[in-house]
């Protein structure tokens, strides 16, 4: 056991000499006066430890000795001699061993000499690439990789192999994370349980002088409670039914966009949840449109759309009434933990059944319309906490918040949060090609598919700008690279939902639907066996 730790000792010792050799003598010296400093407190042997300290003193007095005759020279020595007897050639190599003997960042330093006098310089920036990663400084890899990538005349599959390194760059960091149970919530998707937080919702991340979205307060809140509300009605809107009144109780979710109660019909009892829009879309809808949207949402009649029944305000404040279920995707993503390969699918499969009921379906009142979704993410995916009922709500409200309020909702004006699951056509319009944007929709459920299978998200950024390079012009790491057992027909999946080009996408939600019936025909199924409660019972434990 001490013949190895003795041949460490004497690699590492023999790296000092070699920086020397190299010109760097205070990263050799710092080398040789750790040693020292280790060999000192070591468990080795009596006189194998006094023969290395010998060597070592020697070693730094050699190069001492050096550094004194460098200083007495009438003449300082020019900048690059190091290198008049080396060629770019020797100086690489010499990197690759530092690579091989796991000196990364040694390495490129070496990498970088052999660049300056202009040997294999796409291929070192590679390895400089190569090092980082390895040292999990991500955006120093990400950055060397670049150089390669944007070079105009690389062959593509080296522009693919890139791009892969990039995606996995910007996602390995992510793997071993474990997400926050509470306040996390609202980091990721911009929503979050007011009984698991204290004090007011939580702040975004982004400067509220120029953020539009803002959230209601904690006194807006607490004022609210208690109150009634009643059925908002107008002569010239569609919308049909009684009147009813209904009692705030307490807070349900509170969300950038929205604040959701729950209400209690003061006639029947029945518990119903109501959904306000927080500013500036409170100001921008008017009740019109609002009451146009609920009525052609309760025309739908799709058993995996989230049920909207009545419009209802208390003056100038409007709800949205709808039925409660008591948790969204985003509980069950929270521990960032893989769903079961047959509750991911099953879920899966919900949401392309809703998607292709909403895309084109005839309503109650005969009339045919195409509903798009543009704004699907987990907190808009609710689910009962017993039974195996998945639904998806607000489809469709994101189109008429955009035609009320564009600037507000133009892709660079969103929180964080919101860019994970927005496609490529989002950030660029001109790729949308003035097509329908069912393609927008499928994007984002693969994003949701693909973290609910690998417990990670497809893209995660820093920036605006980060999310709209990944989403437009990368790739996310396939789904099977994080989990083996993934099946190839889930990987193409996923994978063909995120292309960054619409048109080569699936053609629609029903088309993925009838992909998966075949070989997931039992998956599909509502599970009988306890997982899907056993699931929700986790997630609201988390």
């Amino acid at each position: 056991m001490s013949t190895d730790v003795v041949a460490m000792y004497r690699e590492r010792l023999t790296e000092a000499q070699l920086y020397h050799e190299q010109g760097i003598r205070d990263g050799a010296m710092d080398i040789l006066q750790e040693l020292l400093a280790e060999l000192q407190g070591s468990d080795l042997p009596g006189t194998e430890r006094d023969g290395l300290i010998r060597e070592i003193q020697s070693a730094m007095e050699k190069m001492a000795g050096v550094e004194h005759l460098e200083e007495t020279a009438p003449e300082p020595e020019p900048e690059g001699a190091v290198f008049e007897n080396q060629s770019g050639e020797q100086i690489f190599q010499y990197g690759l061993a530092l690579m091989d003997g796991r000196f990364y960042r040694e390495a490129i330093l070496e990498f970088k000499r052999a660049a300056a006098v202009g040997y294999r310089v796409l291929e070192i920036w590679e390895h400089c690439g190569d090092c980082a990663c390895l040292l999990e400084e991500w955006d120093q890899a990400i950055q060397y990789y670049n150089l390669v990538y944007n070079e105009p005349d690389i062959p593509a599959d080296q522009k693919q192999k890139l791009l892969l390194k990039i995606t996995r760059c910007s996602q390995t960091h992510k793997k071993n994370v474990v997400r926050p149970a509470a306040r996390g919530l609202a980091d990721r998707h911009g929503e979050t349980h007011p009984a698991k937080v204290s004090g007011s919702p939580p702040a975004d991340r982004r400067d509220p002088a120029t953020d539009p979205i803002t959230t209601i307060d904690s006194s807006a809140i607490s004022g609210l409670l208690g109150s009634t509300i009643r059925s908002w009605r107008d002569p010239k809107a569609r919308i049909e039914g009684g009147d009813h009144e209904y009692r705030i109780i307490h807070p349900l979710h509170v969300g950038h966009t929205s604040l959701v109660f729950e209400l209690v019909e003061e006639r029947t009892g029945r518990h119903y949840a109501g959904q306000t829009l927080a500013a500036p879309f409170s100001r921008a809808l008017c009740p019109q449109s609002l009451a146009a949207w609920v009525h052609a949402q309760r025309m739908i009649t799709s058993p995996h759309v989230v049920k909207v029944l009545d419009l209802a305000h208390s003056d100038d404040l409007f709800f949205i009434v709808r039925e409660t279920l008591p948790l969204s995707l985003v509980d069950l993503l929270t521990g960032g933990r893989p769903f079961p390969i047959r509750l991911a699918v099953f879920i899966a499969h919900r949401l392309l059944e809703a998607l292709g009921d909403l895309h084109l379906h005839k309503g109650l009142d005969e009339e045919v319309r195409s509903i798009f979704h543009l704004d699907l993410r987990p907190s808009r995916i609710l689910l009962h906490d017993r039974k195996p009922i998945v639904k998806i709500s607000n489809a469709g409200l994101w189109s008429l918040m955009q035609k009320a309020s564009p600037g507000d909702t133009a892709v660079r004006k969103l929180p964080l949060p919101f860019l994970a699951y927005r496609a490529p056509e989002q950030f660029r319009a001109y790729l949308a090609r003035r097509k329908p944007p069912v393609f927008t929709d499928l994007y984002q459920f693969g994003a949701i598919f693909y973290e609910m299978l690998t417990g990670v998200q497809a893209f995660s950024a820093s920036s605006c700008d980060e999310y709209e390079i990944q989403h437009c012009e990368q790739y996310p790491t396939p789904p099977k690279v994080w989990r083996p057992e993934i099946p190839d027909q889930l990987n193409e999946l996923i994978m063909n939902c995120l292309e960054c080009d619409p048109m080569k996408r699936w053609r629609s939600a029903t088309q993925m639907s009838l992909f998966m019936e075949k070989p997931f025909y039992h998956e599909i199924q509502p599970p009988k066996d306890g997982s899907y409660a056993e699931l929700m019972l986790q997630a609201k434990a988390a």
